[in-house]
């Protein structure tokens, strides 16, 4: 049995440019996300993969039209979740990012953010960290490497510095924050397909290594609002620099767990 796990995300993917402002776009959108998921499952069945575990991770992560999913695929949905995205990562082999996006702060990509935009900064152990790179840390946590990711060309360009050697796919390149030239959704999908068949079977064989972090690690987080880091400095071990900046330092899980603990719920309620 080979398992992979498909963090999928939205800014990503071919077509969007902006957060949506109506039904019919929001739909439109959820549409073509569904639709990148399963090319990339397609390709992980036809290079080796039995099963295939997707994870939701935009927003409220209710995105994914479920029904349309192969039979072989499960759907993790909904927020608060202790692994952020990342959850039962440690029962697959592989991970795949489809539809990231560039890190809060980068220039020339497509709405660039780190998980909402009340964050300006975050770094682990002195790295920029967006999405893609908590994603690998989390699946290297308990040794499961990175194989493959899709987005836009400046996050392609972001995960290949961290992880050089996985397959990747570009499908639109930004022309202004909130602008893209889009790739053809259909060439866009059918990369997506080949590359994950190709990632699947380099896998299988072993190519891929975990993104494992030296612990302790160490964490900084910047946020918008001073409000935010005296409530995450309410947080034992936490240390505040400054108005708006925060830093912890601790175990991978213990990071995780400050990371979460702003984004789903401090965020939410001040």
């Amino acid at each position: 049995m080979f398992k992979v796990f498909i963090a999928a995300d939205i800014e990503g993917t071919c077509g969007y440019v902006d957060w949506a402002e109506n039904q019919p776009e929001d739909a439109l959108r959820r549409e073509e996300m569904t639709a990148e998921v399963n090319a990339a499952i397609a390709g992980a069945l036809a290079g080796g993969a039995t099963d295939i575990v997707v994870s939701d991770m935009h927003m409220l992560k209710q995105n994914i039209y479920h029904g349309r999913l192969p039979d072989q695929a499960s759907l993790i949905s909904g927020t608060k979740r202790r692994w952020m995205w990342m959850d039962t990562v440690q029962a697959c082999d592989l991970v795949f990012l489809i539809g990231l996006h560039a890190r809060c702060g980068s220039p020339c990509a497509v709405l660039p953010h780190t998980m909402n935009t009340l964050i300006t900064g975050l770094q682990l152990n002195g790295v920029d960290a967006g999405e893609a790179l908590i994603s690998a840390v989390c699946a290297g946590h308990f040794g499961v490497p990175v194989g493959m990711a899709s987005g836009d060309r400046a996050f392609i360009d972001e995960i290949r510095s961290c992880l050089p050697g996985l397959e990747t796919v570009v499908v639109k390149e930004a022309v202004g924050s909130c602008a893209a030239l889009n790739f053809h959704p259909e060439i866009c999908k059918s990369k997506i397909t080949e590359a994950a068949e190709n990632a699947t079977r380099r896998g299988i064989k072993g190519e891929f290594k975990p993104y494992c972090l030296q612990e302790p690690v160490v964490l900084r987080l910047e946020v918008t609002w001073p409000g935010y880091a005296e409530a995450l400095s309410l947080i034992p071990g936490v240390r505040r620099n400054g108005g708006r900046e925060i830093y912890y330092t601790g175990a991978l899980p213990e990071v995780i767990s400050v990371i979460s603990l702003f984004v789903n719920w401090v965020s939410k309620a001040t």
